[in-house]
């Protein structure tokens, strides 16, 4: 009896050894497994920067196999493939997989990254005003952080969709807070908040800054094993180069920008790469190379990520083709130019209006909450009075009337600060004249009117010949004084009901309802010598200003103004080939320009 209980026994341990065993072996399996997992994702993150198409092909076998994923893998899953979508501007399938994203339990860092690429699916989608509601979420929940590291990371990541949005003072703000919390500590977040603010500072034109700036992130990269981001540190200093019209030194860079790119296979940035390389290669007269470069852009389809790179590549082609006496195909170049610059245009017309909103709403709010409060306390406090001294119902009465007045004034001042930020986004920041959307606007109301009781309606566009070469060499504030002298120039020339509009650049337009073509043509002329006779020695430097006018006048069968544009813009086309400095008014033989 004894032997078979000890041999039972035996039996147990050695059954319990190898159950142990086994859930040893699945456990390890399993950790092993999710490691593999994580490697993974890492990979498809990593690539989705440098090497898109490897990053989808990977991603797509990671979907078929996500039933061996944990939640959290799953919610970093689907928000690399919202990145996905974005990257092939699939915004609303972007914006799906976000969803999906946020019900698989992610954790605090994932929740934040989904959040801010919500913002740029809401950008893609052009629904800018919840972009910046979501920016101003985001920034509530960055600044709860307790971790450095992560508030830091999800700045830089933060910095990129200020740069799709063109906040570009506020990523100097945000960019600066960056550096400042990491001290060089992280070299990671070092390296994109470094880039992050020379970017910043080339956007915003300060040239010297963002040159000696991109230099020492490409150094302090190069050395912390950052070699993509050095590469994106090379090609600022290369479009610095450009700006600065050192055609040399911008090709040199920007050869080894594109050569280090083609290992990373980085598309946008080799795009982007080839448009600038097009344009240096014409300013050195090296028009086949130029021609090279800017069709491998020009060969690329329409996307919201290369509009401006497209039509960079169409303004060298139309260069080129001018030179080469083609100028058939130079206007058709600039045609498709012309259409992507008012793509453009428009769209950082709406995000601006969209922010500058964003930021009156905000402070709206601020001084809501303050007002409450300050009603609340001074209820209180005439509250104690009452009860202190019912007698003193003079001094209370006398206390409400203050009240009501201070309250009065403040919604009074609150009415008339909205007022003047509605009327600061219907203005040119430059040159304080209408802006495009707005000036049309009116002029199309004017328009309306005009037609209805058979009224003339002509349409002047203008446009500062070679404006270019003033920024070029003497540089871009002696440029802006010479739009803003140009306009001072012009508003004591306009009739009160003239609409006087910066189309954009160095293009104006007045719309003069009630003015035909002969009346215009007139003051076209009238405006031409006064504009050439312009006194430029007070901008510091010696230039002459002159300007190029198209005329069209409305005919019975135009129904808006686009039409009239249109004329005005193919007169204007033909002043500039008649030799600039001169007035054209539209004739139908302007329909098909010859060469």
């Amino acid at each position: 009896m004894l032997q078979h209980l000890s041999r039972n026994t035996l039996l147990m341990q050695v059954f319990i050894k190898v159950v142990i065993t086994v859930l040893l072996i699945l456990c390890s399996t399993g950790i092993v497994l999710a490691n593999e997992m994580d490697d993974e994702l890492d990979i498809v993150e990593n690539f989705m920067h440098t090497d898109t198409q490897s990053a989808i092909a990977k991603l797509n076998s990671m979907l078929a196999r996500q039933d061996k994923l944990s939640m959290l893998q799953k919610s970093r899953l689907y928000m690399l493939l919202s990145v996905k979508h974005i990257y092939l501007a699939e915004y609303a399938a972007a914006d799906e997989a976000l969803d999906i994203a946020l019900t698989l339990n992610p954790s605090e860092d994932i929740i934040t990254r989904i959040y801010l690429y919500r913002v740029t699916t809401s950008i893609g989608l052009k629904d800018y005003k919840r972009a910046f509601t979501l920016l101003e979420t985001n920034l509530s929940r960055i600044d709860n952080y307790q971790d450095n590291s992560i508030k830091i990371a999800t700045y830089n990541r933060l910095l990129n969709v200020y740069l799709e949005l063109d906040a570009y003072d506020e990523m100097l703000r945000i960019s600066q807070l960056a550096l400042n919390l990491n001290q060089g500590e992280n070299p990671k977040n070092q390296c994109y908040s470094m880039l992050y603010y020379a970017v910043a500072n080339l956007r915003t034109k300060q040239f010297d800054l963002a040159s000696n700036l991109f230099t020492d992130t490409k150094q302090y990269c190069s050395e912390h094993g950052f070699p993509l981001i050095a590469v994106m540190s090379t090609k600022g200093q290369a479009i610095v180069a450009y700006e600065n019209s050192l055609y040399d030194k911008a090709e040199s860079l920007l050869l080894n920008a594109l050569a280090n790119y083609k290992k990373f296979k980085f598309e946008v940035e080799i795009n982007e790469v080839h448009s600038y390389l097009g344009m240096t290669y014409f300013y050195l007269n090296r028009f086949e190379e130029a021609e090279q470069h800017a069709n491998k852009v020009n060969d690329k389809p329409i996307a919201p990520n290369n509009l401006l790179v497209k039509k960079r590549a169409n303004e060298t082609l139309s260069l080129v083709a001018g030179k080469r006496g083609q100028f058939d195909k130079a206007y058709q170049y600039q045609v498709v130019a012309n259409a992507l610059s008012l793509q453009i245009l428009n769209e950082q017309k709406v995000k601006e209006n969209a922010y500058q909103m964003a930021r009156f709403d905000s402070v709206e709010k601020n001084r809501e909450n303050n007002s409450l409060m300050q009603d609340h306390e001074l209820l209180m406090k005439q509250k104690d009075l009452f009860i202190k001294d019912k007698s003193s119902s003079i001094m209370f009465s006398t206390l409400l009337v203050g009240v009501s007045v201070g309250l009065l004034l403040l919604l009074i001042s609150a009415w008339l600060q909205r007022n003047q930020f509605m009327k600061q986004a219907q203005r040119d920041g430059l040159t304080g004249i209408y802006n495009r959307r707005t000036g049309q606007e009116l002029a199309e109301n004017e328009f309306i009117q005009t037609q209805a009781v058979s009224e003339p309606f002509s349409v002047l566009l203008m446009d500062l010949d070679l404006f270019k070469n003033i920024n070029d060499q003497f540089g871009h504030a002696t440029g802006d004084w010479a739009l803003k002298k140009f306009t001072s120039v012009i508003e004591p020339l306009l009739r009160p009901n003239d609409v006087f509009t910066r189309m954009g650049g160095e293009e104006f337009a007045i719309f003069m309802p009630k003015q035909d073509l002969k009346s215009a043509a007139h003051f076209a002329e009238r405006l031409r010598a006064e504009v050439e006779a312009i006194n430029t020695r007070f901008s510091g430097h010696d230039f002459t200003i002159t300007v190029s006018c198209g005329i069209s006048c409305a005919d019975k069968h135009d129904l808006s103004l686009d039409p009239l544009i249109h004329r005005a813009d193919l007169a204007l086309y033909c002043a500039k080939h008649n030799g600039r400095n001169c007035v054209v008014c539209y004739n139908e033989s302007m329909k098909h320009p010859q060469s």
